[in-house]
């Protein structure tokens, strides 16, 4: 699970050409949490050279406020928008979070989590792209961590980032080739998403923006 703005940093990398780390992609963003922070998109935007309005405009934003909405979006206009627009990064954001309601029968919220999860394996490997699923919250109901399981055997790489202070500590859970285990960062790891095409590590298993809806 990915918290802090690393999505946000995703997104405005997604869209520098190759040669500068980037898959030179628009990005689909499905805001479950409704948690992009469009001001930290204008600052990373400004730092690696990109006009800022068209960063913004780069981003096909749609946000979801229940579960229900979020499954449909993606089995019913994720594919039909990754085709139009030739994206490669799909985000999810608190994807986990939505399928926990308290209002929400159990048994309900974990068969729409399936779908959704399911249809946006198929999809984003079907496309050749990459899904970026988040998940804020550092301490998880009960419900989310049974679903956390099923999350994890479903993705190539998992990673849990947690902050106390001004430390920030990133923990590899799950990963196809690397060891295991923790580092301690003071920034955002520079890595380039091209690595994560060329390697398979997709899925396995207020600006102007297109809604989905």
């Amino acid at each position: 699970m990915v918290g802090l703005h690393l999505a946000e940093v995703l997104c405005v990398r997604a869209q520098l050409p190759v040669i500068k780390g980037g898959i030179d992609s628009k990005v689909i963003f499905i805001d479950g949490g409704s948690s992009l922070d469009v001001s930290t998109v204008v600052g990373l935007s400004r730092q690696s050279g990109q006009d800022k309005t068209a960063a913004s405009r780069n981003i096909m934003l749609s946000r979801a406020f229940t579960c229900f909405q979020l499954t449909n979006l993606i089995e019913t206009r994720l594919e039909e928008t990754l085709e139009d627009t030739a994206s490669k990064l799909v985000v999810v954001s608190d994807f986990p979070a939505l399928y926990c309601d308290q209002d929400l029968e159990e048994s309900i919220g974990r068969e729409q989590f399936c779908r959704a999860l399911s249809g946006l394996a198929t999809i984003v490997k079907s496309r050749d792209a990459i899904a970026l699923v988040t998940n804020s919250r550092e301490e998880p109901t009960q419900e989310m961590a049974r679903l956390e399981p099923i999350l994890k055997r479903r993705c190539n790489i998992a990673a849990r980032i947690v902050t106390r202070g001004s430390a920030t500590r990133v923990i590899l859970e799950k990963h196809p080739s690397l060891l295991l285990g923790s580092v301690d960062i003071s920034m955002v790891t520079d890595r380039v998403l091209e690595s994560f095409l060329e390697t398979g590590l997709g899925w396995e298993e207020q600006s102007p923006h297109i809604e989905l809806l």
